[in-house]
């Protein structure tokens, strides 16, 4: 339900986990205490528990603000890979070559890679839009 809220919350680089539809909430509860984790959910009967913080219907940037709003989140922008949730790393650009499409290795100087799924990261055409947006969370 909120998988883009997860995806901007690591953007950000928060450690944001995502459940599927399938998880059980008695599970989920379990798992939010013993790993000292909120659950940002929309299921009002979840929402109930002291480890849930309950949502409403929005857009995800405006539930990220939210977020960052009613917690003390610390905020690392591209530290977090959007896919897996791993901390991301400085690769050397040698290192990407053909692991990435020429014209990027052409054009760009700086990459990351995921230290969990070792995806490679860099700042593309699409970055000027997630730093707006990140911009737009932020200053929220």
């Amino acid at each position: 339900m909120l998988g883009q809220t997860v995806k901007w919350l690591r953007l950000l680089g928060i450690d944001a986990e995502y459940a599927s539809q399938e998880a059980r909430d008695e599970a989920l509860l379990e798992k939010a205490k013993k790993e000292d984790r909120i659950i940002v959910t929309r299921d009002k009967t979840l929402g109930e528990s002291d480890q849930a913080f309950l949502v409403p219907k929005l857009p995800s940037g405006e539930i990220v603000s939210i977020i960052l709003s009613s917690f003390d989140l610390e905020i690392d922008p591209l530290s977090r890979c959007s896919l897996c949730n791993s901390l991301v790393s400085p690769i050397e650009k040698d290192i990407v070559k053909g692991e990435v499409p020429d014209g990027v290795y052409e054009k760009q100087v700086e990459f990351w890679q995921c230290d969990g799924c070792n995806k490679i990261y860099w700042k593309g055409t699409h970055w000027d839009h997630i730093k707006s947006n990140i911009d737009l969370i932020e200053n929220d």
